[in-house]
């Protein structure tokens, strides 16, 4: 560690490490030894291109040469899709996808919603109680 007052060197090797994934080789390896199957989970799109720790810092490179070669940005044409929100979070976008969306919800509906879940348990004992009465 640095003591305080100190200049911080720069160091260039472990800048270079970082660039080109180095970290990520690293996390590649030890997962790969100690638990294949969590590794085949987390990198199973190199695994389907065949990429390994050994070829990462080879994707790295070719990247930086094509965004050597053509630096500008070129933005991604917009799908002009539509979205509509409906009851209880629902959004349905016009391609005919749905999602839910978590909305916050006031006090009282938080209070009402427990009151209704409560009622329910209650009423499920209340009929578990019947049934064994019989």
């Amino acid at each position: 560690s640095e003591e305080k007052g100190q200049e911080a060197e720069y160091d260039a090797e472990a800048h270079k490490e970082k660039i080109f994934g180095g970290q990520v080789k690293d996390y590649m390896e030890m997962l790969a030894e100690e638990d294949p199957t969590k590794y085949e989970a987390h990198f199973s799109k190199y695994i389907k291109a065949d990429m390994d720790d050994e070829k990462l810092e080879e994707m790295y490179s070719e990247a930086h040469e094509k965004i050597k070669e053509d630096p500008e940005h070129e933005l991604a044409e917009k799908k002009g899709l539509a979205h509509t929100k409906g009851e209880d979070g629902q959004v349905t976008t016009s391609d005919g996808t749905e999602h839910v969306r978590n909305f916050k919800i006031t006090l009282e509906q938080r209070r009402a919603k427990v009151a209704a879940k409560i009622a329910a348990a209650q009423a499920k004992l209340m009929a578990a109680a019947d049934d064994e009465d019989e």
